[in-house]
């Protein structure tokens, strides 16, 4: 695929994605319905939804609300809109997903010392006017945290948020129900020691990854992850895990940490990781 002419450099702030201490699973996994403490600065999140809402930025470093978010005052959300999509959203809902996909699992525990799994949705506007989702499960225990997120395959355009309806709400929740489920084969390898690459680096770049433009002005497509490492690959799918700070808005790479299931049709560049000139 045809490579980007900018590359994301790492800040002061980068956080290194890595495999689990085999220690720390010992315990298994307790699932819980909270969100990260840290999200991507910007980030909305729907009302007692484990929703999280990444509006796109304007030139003028302004928000730009998504559709159901349109009360903007300010540069704030109207949350009360957001509270009005929730009722629309509520049968979203990632953590009974993560409850039926770990149906059955030994793995699962409610031992204090056990590893928390949050399930989460991203919903992030795009540059192009469409609205792009990933299912995220992250695992955490003390001072580790692994993120382990699988992109949707269906984006929406605007016009489709303005006006929820049930076809949507199938699609979202047929797509989200399959996401779990490879969710947990993959927290299921890691805790086994085998969500491993083969020392093999690749820049990778995705609307999925980083889909408005940075500070308002920096094109997308004109940035990639530098030096993710290549977990797997086949005809239709990457796996990759790649460090970045979850801090920093989704425009700037909030949302890179951790390990990524994308389609290949939805990279705009996908090659051998290049030095920085």
């Amino acid at each position: 695929m045809a490579g980007a002419g900018v590359l994301l450099a790492g800040c002061a702030q980068t956080q290194r994605s890595t495999s689990l201490a085999p220690q720390l699973g010992r315990a298994g996994v307790r699932l819980q319905r909270s969100l990260p403490a840290t999200l991507p600065k910007g980030a909305q999140v729907l009302p007692k939804e484990q929703l999280v809402l990444l509006p796109g930025e304007s030139a003028a470093g302004m928000l730009v609300p998504v559709p159901f978010l349109a009360g903007a005052v300010s540069g704030a959300m109207d949350r009360s809109e957001a509270a009005a999509e929730a009722v629309q959203l509520a049968s979203i809902d990632p953590y009974a997903l993560a409850q039926q996909a770990w149906q059955g699992s030994a793995l699962l525990s409610e031992a204090a010392n056990a590893l928390v799994l949050q399930p989460f949705a991203f919903l992030q506007a795009s540059v192009d006017d469409r609205y792009r989702i990933a299912l995220s499960h992250q695992l955490s225990s003390g001072a580790w945290a692994g993120r382990y997120t699988v992109h949707l395959r269906s984006s929406y355009d605007s016009a489709s948020f303005h006006r929820v309806t049930p076809a949507l709400l199938q699609t979202l929740l047929t797509e989200m129900r399959d996401a779990s489920a490879v969710l947990r084969g993959l927290i299921e390898r890691e805790l086994n020691g085998t969500l491993r690459g083969k020392n093999k680096r690749v820049d990778v770049g995705s609307l999925h990854l980083i889909g408005n433009r940075a500070a308002g002005l920096v094109a997308p497509t004109l940035l990639t992850a530098r030096g993710a490492e290549l977990i797997e690959e086949d005809e239709e799918h990457v796996l990759v895990r790649i460090d970045g700070d979850p801090t920093q808005p989704a425009s700037a790479g909030g949302l890179l940490f951790g390990v990524h299931r994308l389609r290949k049709d939805q990279l705009h560049t996908f090659r051998p990781a290049q030095n920085a000139s």
